[in-house]
């Protein structure tokens, strides 16, 4: 589950960021801003997702106050700057679907699979 919503946003920031670039004049498009700051934030937010889906958890902890730094600035300037009316629709959604994956990621302490859920419960003994 962590990995699909890790790949995902990266997916809809790599569909934004190339069909802004490539497509401005399309309908679909006129709600993503093609400016150079929207994209450096866009390729800032798939480069940590990529470091998060490359990377295998439990992360080292600079790691994850690094990424979790970066989400939290991401969400409180995407609130404030779609709040104040200088952000377009479809990069708000993409901003925070990224964001929120991102701080996801950041927040876990350890992994959780179910080896390790069975032993806790001395199922395998």
């Amino acid at each position: 589950m962590g990995k699909l919503l890790l790949f995902l946003s990266f997916g809809i920031l790599l569909f934004v960021s190339v069909s802004a670039a490539l497509f401005p004049q399309n309908l679909m498009f006129l709600f993503a801003s093609t400016s150079s700051t929207y994209q450096n934030v866009r390729e800032v937010l798939a480069f940590v997702l990529i470091m998060q889906l490359v990377t295998r958890p439990p992360r080292h902890a600079w790691i994850r106050v690094l990424s979790g730094s970066i989400a939290l600035a991401a969400v409180i300037w995407t609130i404030d700057a779609t709040y104040t009316g200088q952000m377009l629709p479809l990069d708000s959604l993409a901003f925070l679907g990224a964001s929120i994956a991102i701080g996801v990621t950041a927040l876990e302490r350890r992994v959780i699979t179910p080896t390790t859920w069975l032993a806790g419960n001395k199922a395998l003994a």
